[in-house]
């Protein structure tokens, strides 16, 4: 008991003081440059990072990335391709990046890089809440790390699959009784005709 009250309390610590050096971001869709350790954790980019173009990204404060709401975060390497990241919410894992399949010879534009399918990418929806972001690079191109960028836009509201079979199935029960009442109704009536 001491053990799990001991654990917990390390956990809620540590959450406390991530939380404290949170950066709020707004889920604008406006891209954030920050750069990375080979194998580590995603930085900050307030000194070293090369400007990039097509669009020009803003440097990335320190993470972890705090906002509120339901969006999508779209992370895309830059420069050399073959960058790897996985991103988290809330310190849970939300999925890692695609694998990159080739040299791509981007460098620094962003737009370039989306059409190029040799740059890793990840597209994550998040749902309604307060999330926290931090991503880890997996597998870098280089040996001293290197930088990318990500962005948090709005997300789009679209109807779950089990809301829509829901609605769908209310509709068949409704339109299943009301074809039954017309055929109830007509049976009485053709059976008052033949009385009288």
């Amino acid at each position: 008991m001491k053990t799990r009250f001991v654990v917990v309390a390390i956990f809620l610590l540590a959450l406390s003081g991530r939380s404290a050096s949170a950066t709020t971001i707004t889920p604008d869709g406006s891209w954030l440059e920050f750069q990375f350790d080979a194998g580590g954790a995603a930085e900050d980019c307030s000194v070293g990072c090369v400007t990039t173009t097509n669009p020009v990204a803003s440097a990335a404060l320190a993470p972890p990335w705090t906002f509120s709401g339901a969006a999508t975060v779209t992370i895309l390497d830059l420069f050399l391709s073959g960058d790897t990241f996985e991103l988290f919410d809330n310190l849970v894992s939300v999925g890692v990046s695609s694998l990159p399949t080739a040299d791509g010879e981007c460098g620094n534009n962003i737009g370039c890089a989306l059409g190029d399918l040799s740059y890793s990418r990840l597209l994550v929806d998040l749902g309604p809440g307060t999330h926290s972001l931090t991503i880890n690079n997996v597998a870098s191109a280089t040996a001293g790390g290197g930088a990318a960028v990500f962005r948090v836009a709005p997300s789009t509201t679209v109807p779950e699959p089990a809301s829509v079979l829901l609605l769908s199935g209310a509709l068949a029960a409704g339109v299943a009784v009301r074809i039954r009442t017309r055929r109830h109704d007509h049976a009485a009536r053709t059976s008052d005709r033949r009385r009288a």
